[in-house]
């Protein structure tokens, strides 16, 4: 018996050896680490972005080689996107010739699709790179880049370097052509223009790649910062040049700003100089990204001046990427820092590069007059009445939520209460509140968080490169502010289940409140969203045209069965309109009142249902606890 079953067990082998067992593919070519050495050569980058009826780029890029196994990167891991955000999926066009006029096949790595390997032929010295793409368009993976009157270049959609070295030791001279009679802003030193076409000086890749250019058919310049060795110019972008006529008085305002950041970080700047890039274009839309020497701003309103109090949510753009000058791109946390743009980033620390950004831009943009105290109270009490109404809490850290941008969530599901997504920016500032009015308690006023700023982020007057850090520096750096167990603190908020961080906002002197009328910033802010802030009633955010953009999870109207992207068609029997709703809202609060009866539409057929919600309208406040001192009129009184 026993060997009828070897016997057995040799045959299957046999037959599974014929057969083949699985084997894994063989691993792909490795792209070389980058080495802490000088690039031998400069590269040579011209970018045609003149083609605004098509929305074509050109790219011709030189590149300096030797003989041998070659790898070229287009950036991917970027600083300041938090995630692998290459424009893979518009670069087209690309052939690669030889100095000797061959072409050279190209290669892609099957596994990190941004690199490209190419044999270099023995006795070529150098290899010309082209590239003649299309640009991104509405409803697609990438931000808009080309309207009629406007042209949005990152170098990063553009730019391949050679894999190997730190994108810091690579030398590139770029040069840029645009529409004729177009005018253009970037960081970039040197430049020279001849007719539409500029050329600027050489500079290092890493550099380059963090000085993205707007150039547009409109533009004005604002110098924030006059007679200054390290100007500060505000440039912006609109289609109409009407919407660039700024008031003496809100070109004192941005001047505050700058004034009051200096102030806030003890006069250090990491800049030679700084460009503010703002667009007002509704297409490109609302936008802010952070650069050593500049920031990318786009306001969705083209009214940012001319309707200046009105449509006044977001304003606190221009401040909070200012910010990122000194936290996230000179001082930033060490697992955000990379050689290079193919080496994965690390998101940890998310809460300390966005959450205090965005507390301290909410602060400067008040104590410059961006927003008015009013405004920045109101604004608060919405940002702490959607911490307290994210039910995702119960399931989902903070911490956790600064891998969103990897894990690609941040939002477009309608359940974001649920799933969490970019707390860490929002709830990171109340988290910092909470830090900043504790400091002040605990000294009796004598010590702040603007005191961390300048002994944390407010060092190393003039130098421009990045200096890391991690947990335990935050930590160290606050107890010399105030000694506490700031670590045992700072992880008990951090992955806290149980409720919103709100203990600041009570300590800072005022509570959340709940009324039934709108702020003015409520208010504006629905005129923006073109929709109705029914989340802390109803539960729902619901377009003026009746589709629910985003539903509370387990609030009244996700109970009811109703869920984003349902289009809400009746109120009572009558067509739907954002005024009757909150009618009906209003009169289901009465003694006795009926529920709320919707007819709603939701995979292609309409059904009716009854919302049992008689709590009326309601949109968050702050009330002043006048047995505690008014620390947040302190935190947001300019300096």
């Amino acid at each position: 018996m026993m060997l009828k079953l070897v016997l057995a067990a040799g045959l299957a082998m046999s037959a599974s050896l014929a057969l083949g067992d699985p084997r894994p593919a063989s691993p792909s070519p490795p792209i070389p680490a980058a080495l802490a050495v000088d690039y031998p050569g400069v590269i040579d980058l011209k970018v045609d972005v003149s083609d605004t009826t098509r929305k074509v780029f050109k790219v011709t890029e030189t590149i300096p080689v030797s003989p041998g196994p070659l790898v070229l990167s287009l950036p991917k891991w970027i600083p300041g996107e938090h995630s692998p955000s290459a424009q893979i999926v518009l670069m087209s066009g690309f052939t690669v010739t030889a100095d000797d006029g061959r072409r050279l096949a190209w290669r892609r790595d099957p596994v990190e699709m941004t690199a490209f390997h190419v044999d270099v032929p023995t006795g070529v010295q150098s290899l010309t790179l082209r590239l003649e793409q299309p640009t991104a368009q509405p409803g697609g993976p990438v931000r808009i880049a080309v309207t009629p009157n406007l042209v949005l270049l990152k170098w990063t959609a553009v730019a391949l370097y050679p894999a190997g070295y730190e994108v810091g030791r690579i030398r590139i001279r770029p040069t840029l052509t645009v529409p004729a009679g177009w005018s253009l802003a970037t960081a970039l030193d040197g430049a020279e223009t001849t007719g539409a076409t500029t050329r600027f000086a050489a500079t290092s890749f890493e550099t380059l790649m963090d000085s993205p250019v707007y150039a547009g058919r409109h533009k004005a310049s604002f110098d924030l910062d006059p007679g200054s060795p390290r100007p500060v110019r505000l440039n912006v972008f609109a289609d109409a040049p009407k919407d660039l006529k700024a008031t003496p008085a809100q070109v004192a305002i941005h001047r505050r700003l700058v004034q009051q950041a200096d102030r806030l970080f003890g006069g250090a700047r990491n800049f030679d100089h700084y460009d503010f890039l703002l667009s007002l274009n509704p297409t490109v839309g609302y936008l802010g990204a952070e650069h050593q020497r500049s920031s990318e701003n786009g306001y969705s309103s083209a009214g940012y001046f001319t309707a200046w109090d009105t449509a006044f949510t977001g304003r606190d753009i221009l401040a909070h990427e200012y910010v990122h000058a000194w936290n996230g791109k000179h001082r930033r946390p060490a697992d955000l820092w990379t050689p290079d743009y193919t080496t994965p980033m690390r998101n940890s620390l998310l809460w300390v590069y966005e959450g205090l950004t965005e507390y301290y831009g909410d602060t400067l943009a008040t104590r410059s007059g961006l927003y008015s105290p009013e405004q920045m109270r109101q604004r608060l009490a919405l940002i702490a009445a959607n911490a307290q109404a994210t039910p995702g809490r119960s399931w989902r850290n903070l911490r956790d939520t600064t891998n969103a941008y990897i894990m690609n969530s941040a939002g477009g599901t309608g359940s974001t209460s649920w799933l969490r997504a970019l707390d860490y920016y929002e709830e990171g500032q109340l988290l910092w509140l909470d830090v900043d009015t504790l400091i002040r308690e605990r000294t009796n006023g004598a010590r702040s968080l603007d005191d961390f700023a300048r002994a944390f982020f407010g060092v190393d007057d003039g130098d421009m490169n990045v200096s890391t850090y991690d947990f335990e520096d935050v930590v160290a750096a606050l107890n010399t502010v105030a000694p506490y167990d700031w670590a045992g603190f700072l992880d008990a908020r951090l992955d806290a289940h149980d409720r919103a961080p709100l203990d600041g906002l009570t300590r800072s002197g005022w509570r959340l409140v709940f009324e039934t009328r709108p702020s003015a910033y409520v208010t504006a802010y629905e005129k923006d969203a073109e929709a109705s802030l029914l989340t802390f009633s109803l539960g729902a955010e619901i377009g003026w045209d009746g589709q629910v953009k985003e539903a509370l999870w387990d609030g009244p109207l996700h109970r009811a069965g109703v869920i984003a992207g349902t289009r809400i068609v009746k109120v009572a029997g009558k067509p739907y309109s954002p005024e009757a709703l909150k009618a009906a809202i209003t009169a289901a609060a009465k003694p006795g009142a009926s529920p709320i009866l919707l007819s709603v539409k939701a995979d292609d057929r309409v059904r009716l249902v009854r919302v049992p919600y008689h709590l009326g309208l309601k949109y968050p406040g702050l009330k002043r606890l006048t047995q505690t001192p008014d620390r947040l009129g302190q935190i947001l009184s300019p300096r």
